[in-house]
């Protein structure tokens, strides 16, 4: 290795340009994927939702003064069931690709795991109406969906609960979750009993790392005197503009219209279009960090070969006298790369460093999650392998040089 080593010694200019290119790339680059994977996370991931062209919900506005009590909410649930073309209808407090409010949960398994951070939505017949896939058990019974909740929401209570598979498999990684008890890391009581698991229930809040997007859980049941009612409307067939949309709000008005706050009129859209506007935000971040990193790397590559071709040229004469003493084109072409290696090597270790402490002043101040380790590899290979594509062509050329021609002064 000392003829390669020497010449990067004695002129270390070039290399330890290459070396701070290397490291900023590698930075950038390991927090750009990071953060790209997790802005991508609920584009690709399925929400749960089954036949979403049928569904729309009622949302936006809230009571003018007292709250209206549940069984009020009730009656409006029944009159919206009535209106033609309506297959059902769920009166909710929370709803999937809703953020006007997000419950979040610490919960504990019967054997200790805990999951935390899981998204509860409370509300009537919400398995039907939103089309979600039942796997194992049972949906709520008659009994179970007709209990009214109040202050607590039913944090404190007894009862069942239908959770994810996602979040079955995070409180009872051995399976066998179907029977088993939820409680409460923070509220004293309400343990709750899984009667139920379906496929999956994207959660309302997306800041969260992926593996929590599908961790969701139901309970059944209305909240008593809520101020931001809910509601989920899935139609017999595909709506159709705003037709649909005109017979609901009629009946949302004439139930409610007097006491709706002013201000905050009532707002009737598909699930699909309030999933786009809701998707709308990661989405441009996936497209601003795509040409984020994509503009580094393309850098970082243009970088190293237009560098490693002065190093090239200013090193031709001391690579044709080799030649002429017996060096062939490949052993010139493999020293390059193994040179090239080496420097780029060096850059990916300090980039890796300063990969992890950006992300920490990111988590300081953005209160961003931590840096996956498994991060630091993925940008260290990506790295390297672009080092050594950018080498190549400059690398062959040097290897084709002619040994007579490389020996004249330069």
């Amino acid at each position: 290795m000392g003829h390669i080593l020497k010449p990067l010694v004695r002129h270390p200019l070039m290399p330890s340009l290459v070396v701070l290119q290397v490291a900023l790339a590698c930075a950038i680059a390991c927090n750009a994927l990071f953060l790209l994977q997790q802005k991508l996370a609920p584009l690709v991931a399925s929400d749960g939702i089954g036949s979403a062209s049928h569904l729309m919900l009622l949302h936006g506005f809230a009571a003018r003064g007292t709250p209206w009590p549940a069984a009020r909410l009730r009656q409006v649930q029944s009159d919206l069931r009535s209106a033609p073309g309506v297959a059902g209808v769920s009166y909710a407090a929370s709803m999937p690709m809703i953020s006007s409010l997000n419950m979040n949960a610490d919960v504990l398994g019967s054997t200790g795991v805990r999951a935390t951070n899981a998204n509860v939505y409370v509300g009537d017949n919400l398995l039907d109406v939103l089309g979600l896939r039942l796997i194992a058990g049972r949906n709520f019974t008659p009994e179970e969906e007709a209990s009214t909740l109040h202050g607590d929401m039913g944090f404190g209570h007894a009862g069942s609960v239908i959770v994810t598979r996602t979040l079955a498999d995070s409180l009872y990684p051995k399976g066998h979750a179907l029977g088993r008890t939820i409680h409460y890391q923070h509220a004293a009581g309400g343990e709750r009993t899984i009667v139920g698991i379906v496929q999956h229930l994207m959660r309302n809040d997306l800041d969260q790392r992926s593996s929590e997007l599908d961790a969701s859980m139901l309970f059944p049941g209305v909240a008593d005197h809520w101020a931001r009612p809910l509601f989920a409307v899935r139609l017999a067939a595909p709506h159709h503009g705003s037709q649909a949309c005109t017979v609901l709000l009629g009946v949302l008005k004439r139930d409610l219209d007097t006491d709706m706050l002013p201000g905050l009129p009532p707002q009737c859209d598909a699930y699909s279009t309030v999933r786009d506007a809701m998707l709308a935000q990661p989405r441009a971040a996936v497209w601003l960090l795509s040409g984020v990193t994509m503009v580094v790397l393309v850098v970082t590559l243009t970088g190293i070969a237009g560098l490693t071709g002065y190093w090239v040229q200013q090193r031709t004469r001391s690579i044709g006298i080799r030649r002429a003493l017996g060096a062939r084109r490949r052993d010139v072409l493999r020293e390059l790369l193994i040179e090239n290696l080496l420097v780029v090597g060096i850059g990916v270790t300090v980039g890796l460093i300063a990969a992890y402490g950006t992300n920490l002043w990111l988590m300081r101040h953005y209160e961003l999650l931590r840096l996956p380790v498994m991060y630091l590899p993925i940008g260290a290979i990506l790295l390297l392998a672009l080092g050594q594509l950018a080498v190549l062509a400059p690398a062959r050329r040097a290897s084709n040089i002619p040994p007579i021609v490389a020996t004249r002064a330069v």
